[in-house]
């Protein structure tokens, strides 16, 4: 994806959640509108969105959740030390990345639940950033099917999830351009 690309793919979320909130994911039956660009570009692509998405305001309440920071905040809790040496060296029949995927995509649905109840104004979105974070473990679809598993009736407004990665076809992604994943809830933009 260019650069000019990206930054209308920027501004037609910015035109969906303006015109289509209702409507975001209807056709899926998930209110996710997931945005693509190239993982190097994520410095420019972050400044970006927040410079066009500040014109939502106030009739939109803007809430982002940072996936790096709570999964750092996970290996925090569980010490850096203790997962590595589980990754090293795991017991028999556990399997340590699958267990840290469940905390990493437990504790961000809990961030999203808790932003979504800070709403104080104007409709809410909520923007998942610096989706990278949960690589290897894990990836951008695992994150969506697991809101929607775990939360569906409890997003009170429109998912924006910005995926690091490289467009494929019309609804797949290569997630850090690494391993393809299909959109199946939810719009790709």
């Amino acid at each position: 994806m260019t650069d000019h690309d990206w930054r209308w793919a920027i501004g037609e979320a910015i035109d969906r959640i303006r015109v289509r909130y209702q409507h975001i994911g209807r056709k899926t039956g998930a209110p996710f509108l997931a945005l693509v660009y190239p993982p190097e570009e994520e410095i420019a692509v972050l400044q970006e969105w927040r410079t066009q998405s500040s014109a939502l305001s106030p009739d939109f309440d803007l809430r982002t959740v940072d996936v790096l920071a709570v999964t750092q905040s996970v290996l925090d809790d569980f010490g850096l030390d203790n997962v590595l040496e589980a990754l090293r060296d795991p017991m028999p029949g556990s399997d340590p990345t699958a267990d840290l995927g469940r905390a990493w995509l437990g504790a961000i649905v809990k961030a999203v639940h808790d932003e979504f109840a800070k709403t104080t104004g104007g409709r809410p979105v909520l923007c998942l950033e610096r989706l990278a974070a949960l690589h290897p473990v894990c990836g951008a679809q695992h994150l969506m099917q697991q809101m929607w598993d775990s939360a569906q009736s409890d997003l009170a407004g429109p998912v924006l999830v910005l995926i690091p990665g490289t467009l494929v076809a019309a609804r797949v992604y290569r997630f850090v351009d690494l391993r393809d994943e299909f959109m199946y809830r939810g719009d790709l933009l």
